[in-house]
């Protein structure tokens, strides 16, 4: 396996910024509880340093959900390992680390909404836009590309690469 850099630390870092100052300029100042849902486990590292720009005031809940497994293409089918919380009256603003084919972030949207969530907003730290499979689409992007397999910075090929500081496409040896 080889990989070709995306996108460096450096970058990752001014456009989180960014991306933080936008999502906390549209969350309202009112009385409305926000919930910060953060998709595991690739989406903790993005979460870590999006949420650092955003007001202090939210609450944080993990879950847990996979349609991958060890492949490098979705199943298609979204195994919950932890339950949706519970968002009665709250917005929410959903954290992931990869749009792909949209089917985890729209299932998991639509989840949030049966359960009582408000409003829900959606971040990630890629939009992959060339296998999109459903209409949905993310409110905040870092970076979109095309398509590519993609590790680091939280995402995975079988568990391994998460922890790379930079975005890299994981390609097979040419």
């Amino acid at each position: 396996m080889k990989l070709h850099p995306l996108f460096s630390r450096e970058q990752i870092a001014a456009r989180v910024r960014e991306l933080g100052e936008l999502v906390a300029a549209k969350l309202p100042e009112d009385n409305t509880p926000t919930v910060a849902v953060i998709l595991m486990k690739g989406a903790m590292w993005f979460a870590a340093d999006l949420l650092r720009h955003l007001p202090p005031t939210l609450r944080v809940e993990p879950v847990r959900v996979s349609s991958y497994g060890n492949a490098r293409t979705s199943s298609g089918q979204l195994t919950w390992h932890t339950p949706c919380p519970t968002c009665n009256g709250c917005r929410v603003l959903l954290v992931d680390d990869v749009l792909d084919t949209g089917l985890t972030l729209q299932a998991v949207q639509e989840e949030l909404l049966r359960k009582g969530a408000t409003q829900v907003l959606t971040a990630v730290a890629v939009d992959k836009q060339g296998a999109r499979r459903t209409a949905v689409e993310a409110d905040y992007a870092a970076f979109r590309i095309k398509s590519g397999f993609l590790v680091g910075y939280g995402m995975d090929c079988a568990e391994a690469y998460r922890n790379l500081p930079y975005i890299a496409e994981l390609s097979a040896d040419e």
